[in-house]
C-alpha cells in the first residue's frame, strides 16, 4: 500500500472522527430538546436547524477531496486503521447496550412525554458518541 493512500485514509477517518461526534452531540441535544420543551413549533425550528446541519456536513465530506468509493467502502485498507475502526465498532456496541441496559432499570423514573422518536434519536446519538469518542481515544498519536 502506498504511503499516499495511508495519508488519505488517515484524513478520511479523521473526518470520520470528528463528524461523528458533532453528529452525536447534535442528537442528543435534539433529543433533550424534545424532553424539556413540548412546543411542536420549537421543535420544527431545531429540526430545520438539523437538517441545515446535515447538509453543511454533507457538503464538507464531498469537499473533502475522498473519491468517491471511500464512501461506500466497509472496511480500510491500512490493517492499523481497520482494527481502530473494528475496535469503534465494539466499543460502539457496548456503549448502546450499556445505555439499553440503563434505560431499562430507569425506566420508571422516564417521563411518559419522552417519546419514542426522541429515544431512538438519543440511542442513535449515544452510538455516534461512542463510535467518535473510541476512533478519537484510539487515533491520538
Amino acid at each position: 500500500m502506498k504511503q499516499q493512500e495511508i495519508k488519505t485514509e488517515e484524513k478520511f477517518m479523521s473526518q470520520n472522527i470528528w463528524i461523528s461526534l458533532s453528529a452525536g452531540i447534535v442528537c442528543l441535544l435534539l433529543s433533550v430538546y424534545s424532553l424539556i420543551k413540548h412546543d411542536i413549533e420549537g421543535l420544527l425550528i431545531v429540526g430545520m436547524s438539523v437538517l441545515f446541519y446535515m447538509i453543511i456536513v454533507i457538503i464538507y465530506v464531498i469537499k473533502g477531496g475522498f473519491p468517491l468509493k471511500m464512501y461506500f467502502q466497509y472496511a480500510y485498507k491500512d490493517e492499523f486503521l481497520n482494527t481502530i475502526d473494528t475496535n469503534a465498532y465494539k466499543h460502539t456496541s457496548i456503549a448502546f447496550g450499556l445505555c439499553l441496559l440503563g434505560v431499562f432499570y430507569k425506566s420508571d423514573e422516564i417521563p411518559t412525554e419522552f417519546s419514542h422518536a426522541a429515544m431512538a434519536v438519543f440511542y442513535i446519538g449515544i452510538m455516534l458518541l461512542g463510535y467518535g469518542a473510541s476512533l478519537l481515544w484510539q487515533s491520538r498519536d
